[in-house]
């Protein structure tokens, strides 16, 4: 189990809103008919790359995050930290700001930074992600933050340790429930603290918070922290990229959904993904005897419309798997989707919609 959060902010800059040509064939003709006047509109920011840099650095600087992994303008990454450096941000800032021109300042699609950060309890990787053009209504500035528990770190400990170490979390139900709130309770008060200090320190139209609590179902078991799938893929900047030392801290979730079945445990409102950041989707209440938390079976069997199918003997449980409120989660873990279609009318990752 982990928790991921997502910021969405939306500062006050002016913008600029553009007409954009629709993709499918009629709807292309009709903005033609129409000279324009029925597409729909895209938002350019007119901040610059380093201007919305610096005001989001000072905004990690008062949440004390000053350690960045990778900084990637339009997916060329000028920063990347492979030795586990600590306190780079100015590092990485200055050898941007040396690299890059007034016009890749001035015209980008899309910065990210990846970062990481530690407090008593998490080990936080965040995701900033700054769009220079969005859907209308969508946000410019947004903010993943995975964070990950500490104290179940598999530094120094093998998976036979590791698991004595997280046997007390398991013990009953009460106490797995207890447990899950107040370590829930803790990763929202960081969060709150990032909203707190962007509408501080920037001058902000909006800050929206989005949390969840997370598991993941390995596609076969895992014995060390180096039977992790890290992917490394260029375009792939979440957790499972393989960030330097996020393996210890990483493993123990390999290893959650086999200790809830072990115990015979009731996971309520969680999230689902395998070892690789394929989202499975929400359960409101998941039996943890039924054969998806049998890691010697292994999710690799399972797929986002697999789990709509399931054998007959558990079908009549209501509410295994529920997927309301998901589009096709068939990317990776980075991808954002909708979390709801009520009002995705810019959404192209929803089956439902229909996309452009």
């Amino acid at each position: 189990m982990y928790f991921e959060g997502q910021i969405a902010i939306d500062p006050s800059q002016v913008s600029v809103i553009e007409k954009r040509v629709p993709t499918k064939f009629f709807k292309k003709l009709f903005y033609y008919l129409t000279l324009g006047n029925a597409s729909d509109g895209i938002e350019k920011q007119t901040f610059t790359a380093v201007s919305i840099l610096q005001q989001i650095n000072a905004v990690l600087l008062k949440s004390g995050i000053d350690n960045i992994v990778r900084l990637s303008h339009d997916g060329i990454d000028f920063y990347l930290d492979t030795e586990g450096k600590e306190g780079d941000l100015k590092e990485a800032f200055d050898k941007y700001d040396l690299e890059i021109d007034t016009s890749m300042s001035t015209i980008f699609d899309q910065l990210i930074m990846v970062l990481e950060h530690e407090d008593e309890v998490f080990k936080y990787l965040i995701k900033v992600t700054i769009n220079r053009t969005h859907d209308v209504g969508e946000y410019p500035i947004e903010l993943k933050i995975d964070g990950f528990l500490k104290e179940f770190s598999a530094k120094g400990k093998n998976r036979y340790q590791l698991e004595k170490a997280l046997k007390p979390t398991f013990k009953t139900q009460k106490v797995y429930n207890n447990y899950k709130s107040r370590r829930s309770k803790q990763f929202e008060a960081f969060l709150d603290e990032m909203k707190l200090n962007f509408k501080t320190l920037m001058n902000v139209d909006n800050v929206i918070i989005e949390q969840k609590t997370k598991v993941v179902v390995p596609t076969s078991r895992v014995t060390t922290p180096k039977d992790i799938k890290f992917r490394e893929r260029d375009n792939d900047y979440g957790v499972y990229y393989g960030y330097h030392g996020f393996e210890d801290v990483i493993f123990y979730n390999m290893l959650w959904s086999a200790m809830s079945r072990k115990y015979g445990l009731t996971i309520e409102d969680t999230y689902y993904e395998n070892d690789t950041g394929d989202q499975f989707g929400f359960v409101e209440e998941a039996d943890t005897s039924r054969d998806f938390f049998n890691e010697e079976i292994g999710s690799r069997h399972y797929s986002f419309s697999s789990l709509t199918d399931i054998p007959d003997s558990t079908k009549t449980d209501s509410g295994w798997f529920s997927f309301d409120g998901f589009g096709d989660s068939s990317d990776d873990s980075d991808n954002s989707s909708c979390s709801s279609c009520s009002s995705c009318s810019s959404c192209s990752s929803c089956g439902s919609c229909g996309g452009d």
